[in-house]
């Protein structure tokens, strides 16, 4: 007896070891495919392949990896303690040779804490065990020891496992983890909250968040409106009106909702993007009549921007209001490899700089833009919509790494404030330029949350950090698993939670959700899903009242 209650102390304290590998639960992207042995990669892409969470502690991670394939700068990356894409202890492993590294949230810079150089060449089977034990780490390629190192911060104490593959065709064979030591994940992740506040104080000289009564409006939600083979890009009278207004569950009308909307669109007809190349190819950068066709959907005088206005009449009508909400549009990235584009004023187009200046690209990529906005200028006089105001735009691609890229944008934000419009960016979590303002009149950062269930509730804290340092605003972000996924939909409400507990429900606020998942939530004959519509709306009218750890 005293043995079998001494085994069952040292499984409610997580500190006998198991080995887990048969039942673990692996978090799988498309560019992972999985095999007898374990998971391969089939194309030259980025993937992300996961599993734990912060229950883990202690453990020891081996595995057969082999390369068939590496681009110039293809590489995987073994993260372990794993808070979050780049919120980890990483191992990264390329053709030259190895280094372990912590990152803090940017895979671009970080913490180094080991380098190993020796060529790791294709076809080759390489042995790889990971040990991580309280604040060290030790790392064994091919019965080597390469790395003893030790975080005397342990910034990572708690998390789980991810490989991500990048521009590489990978094979990692027979994955065994060895689980040492766990602890209560909800304590792990009030104490990792705690760490990020010890981590990243608030700032001395923090930037307020920007208000309503500075950029114009409250609750801003993005409007898809680009080219889906199902047709979720078309927005009629219909689809506008659970968001403009705010539908009981008997559908009637009984309050305005968002008081902005911006329109974007990711494709084309034609498979080209408007915000950056896909894979790298240059096929992919959109030319003139991209640009074209997406203005003439804009405006078609049934759908779009007509649906919006009609459905905002309806809510004036019925509330006896006379209120105009506020239309943001896209902007599209004319990317330097676009060499293409077609002709304006009768001159050929090309953003490239191969083979002249870069100043006379740039002069182009201008030209370009400002012919986006007087077309859409012109339309918006025609269409002399009652109900909406052309408030302003907001750059399509998600990150500014470049340097024509930042030059550009200045130039954007100088035509545009001109002309008395707002300039608007959204970011993803710590993408290029995320530190620099570019003359936005507001940056909304996204804080992925939702996407990834092993990123924790930490994420919120470091996102309001940057925001107070480096003066921007939040995107809250949902996602169409809510419909079948009951950890989605909490992880949505987290966002709201925490705009509560950090306050940033009286700022200024970006929403994005799917296509138009919301609206199918104020139709959901599922209370739960229903409650999501019920809850956005209390957030947005600042009446949402309940914290992270209420």
């Amino acid at each position: 007896m005293k043995k079998k209650a001494f085994i069952i102390l040292l499984l409610c304290l997580g500190v006998l070891s198991m080995t887990v590998s048969s039942n673990l639960i692996w978090k799988n992207e498309y560019v992972w495919q999985q095999n007898a042995n374990g998971f391969s990669t089939r194309k030259l892409e980025f993937g992300n392949l996961s599993t734990g969470d912060l229950s883990w502690v202690d453990y020891e991670l081996e595995m057969d990896v082999k390369f068939n394939q590496f681009t110039q700068w293809g590489n995987l990356r073994v993260m372990v303690r794993q808070n979050g894409l780049f919120d980890c202890y990483c191992l990264n492993i390329l053709q030259d040779g190895l280094s372990l590294w912590r990152y803090d949230g940017d895979g671009s810079t970080g913490v180094q804490l080991g380098s190993y150089y020796e060529k790791v060449g294709t076809g080759n089977k390489n042995k790889l065990r990971i040990t991580v034990k309280g604040n060290k780490i030790e790392v064994v390629w091919n019965g080597k020891a390469i790395f003893k190192a030790q975080d005397r911060k342990n910034r990572y104490p708690y998390g789980g496992v991810m490989f991500r593959t990048e521009l590489a065709l990978t094979e990692i064979e027979n994955i065994n983890i060895n689980l040492l030591k766990t602890i209560d994940i909800e304590q792990a992740i009030k104490e990792v909250w705690e760490k990020a506040q010890e981590f990243s104080p608030v700032p001395e000289n923090a930037k307020p968040l920007k208000t309503a009564e500075e950029l114009g409006f409250n609750n801003m939600m993005l409007i898809s409106n680009g080219h889906y083979d199902d047709g979720s890009g078309e927005w009629s009278f219909i689809d506008a009106l659970p968001f403009v207004a705010y539908l009981d569950q008997s559908l009637n009308i009984v309050d305005s909702f968002f008081d902005a909307f911006l329109f974007s669109g990711g494709y084309s007809p034609t498979g080209r993007n408007f915000g950056s190349l896909i894979g790298g190819k240059k096929e992919s950068a959109t030319k003139k009549e991209d640009w074209v066709w997406y203005i003439d959907k804009l405006f078609d005088p049934q759908m779009q921007l007509a649906g919006f206005d009609k459905a905002k009449a309806r809510v004036n009508q019925t509330l006896d209001r006379e209120e105009k909400a506020k239309v943001v549009i896209m902007i599209p990235n004319p990317l330097t490899a676009q060499d293409d584009f077609g002709e304006i004023d009768g001159e050929k187009i090309s953003f490239s700089s191969e083979g002249r200046s870069p100043g006379d690209a740039q002069k182009q990529r201008l030209k370009t833009i400002d012919w986006y906005v007087k077309e859409i200028e012109e339309r918006w006089q025609q269409a002399s919509y009652e109900n909406l105001e052309l408030l302003g735009f907001y750059w399509m691609s998600e990150d500014i790494g470049s340097n024509q890229d930042k030059e550009l944008v200045c130039l954007t934000a100088d035509y545009l404030h001109a002309k008395n419009y707002k300039f608007f960016w959204i970011p993803y979590n710590k993408a290029p330029g995320y530190n620099s303002s570019y003359k936005f009149d507001a940056i909304f950062r996204q804080v992925n949350y939702m996407f990834n269930d092993q990123i924790n509730l930490s994420r919120f804290w470091y996102t309001y950090i940057d925001a107070l340092t480096y003066g921007s605003n939040f995107e809250i972000e949902g996602e169409v698993t809510v419909f079948n996924d009951p950890l989605a939909c909490e992880r949505y409400l987290d966002y709201l939670k925490a705009g509560v507990t950090l306050g940033y429900i009286n700022s200024a606020k970006a929403y994005y959700f799917g296509a138009k998942a919301l609206a199918t939530c104020a139709v959901s004959g599922c209370q739960d899903i229903r409650d999501l519509y019920d809850q956005t709306y209390l957030f947005a009218k600042g009446k949402f009242n309940q914290g992270l750890w209420d």
